[in-house]
C-alpha cells in the first residue's frame, strides 16, 4: 500500500474536524522541541508551515482553523 500524498497545494486554510485529521495524517508538530513553535507544523511531504489557530470567536467562529504559513 502506497503513503498518501499531501494536499497541501489545493487549500490555504481548513476549519473544523478536519484540522485533526491533516494535522495526524500529514504534519510534524514544531512546538514539540521548541516551545516558541506552539501550534505550528510542517509538512512532512512537502515542508509547508502551517499554524493551527484557535476560534475566531468576534467572527462567531466555534471551530479551530489550520492556515498555510509559508509557500513551498
Amino acid at each position: 500500500m502506497s503513503t498518501p500524498v499531501c494536499s497541501c497545494e489545493k487549500f490555504e486554510r481548513l476549519e473544523g474536524a478536519s484540522v485533526g485529521a491533516y494535522v495526524a495524517a500529514f504534519l510534524e508538530d514544531l512546538g514539540r522541541d521548541d516551545p516558541g513553535q506552539k501550534n505550528r507544523f510542517r509538512c512532512r511531504a512537502c515542508g509547508r508551515e502551517w499554524e493551527k489557530r484557535a476560534p475566531d470567536e468576534k467572527s462567531g467562529g466555534t471551530r479551530p482553523s489550520l492556515v498555510r504559513v509559508s509557500k513551498k
